[in-house]
């Protein structure tokens, strides 16, 4: 579980404060949760190399496979939540989204890439699904209401989980942890409602 003690501590680390300054507090408050279910706040990093992962070798959740000219193994916390910021939260227009769906969006296009949890975001939204997240799929999510459009969110990326296992059984052994993750990233989102309600 995701519990505010928790959160709160990491708030409070120098290294996480400095690496979070030049940032709003909207995403701070969305990339930290993703962090430490990344396994981001361990010592290494949360640095692995499974055999099952098609990821490859990650640290912070950033993965060689998404970025293949990046020295993983020596990847800084700042440098991490930079690209966390640049190529996730602002290509999914977070900043402009409630709470719990900025998250749900950003930790969505970490574990399936932006495009995909775009085209999953556009179908729930009857958005046109073209894997481009702008401003008229940002008005189609704005539309609905915000437990809904949460929830939606939730139960189609755990249908996407099921899907790549389906297609690629040598993906099972991911299935658990990955549901593991959306209860938790979920339970977190719709904590976020109950917070400004």
């Amino acid at each position: 579980m995701l519990s505010t003690p928790n959160l709160t501590y990491f708030k409070q680390s120098p290294e996480v404060q400095a690496a979070l300054a030049p940032y709003t507090l909207k995403f701070a408050e969305c990339i930290i949760p993703i962090l430490y279910l990344e396994g981001g706040f361990r010592a290494d990093g949360g640095l692995n190399d499974k055999a099952s992962d098609r990821g490859g070798l990650t640290k912070y959740g950033i993965s060689q496979r998404a970025y293949q000219k990046l020295d993983i193994k020596n990847l800084t916390l700042a440098h991490a939540i930079r690209i966390y910021h640049r190529d996730y939260w602002r290509t999914m227009y977070c900043e402009q989204c409630p709470q719990s769906i900025a998250f749900m969006l950003l930790d969505g296009a970490v574990q399936h890439g932006a495009p995909s949890m775009t085209f999953l975001t556009q179908r729930q939204v009857n958005a046109k699904p073209d894997g481009r997240m702008g401003p008229k799929t940002l008005a189609a999510i704005l539309e609905r209401p915000i437990l809904s459009t949460t929830v939606l969110l939730s139960v189609n990326r755990g249908r996407k989980y099921a899907r790549i296992c389906s297609s690629d059984p040598s993906q099972k052994p991911n299935l658990e942890g990955w549901y593991n993750r959306l209860a938790h990233a979920t339970e977190f989102a719709v904590s976020q409602l109950s917070e400004v309600a």
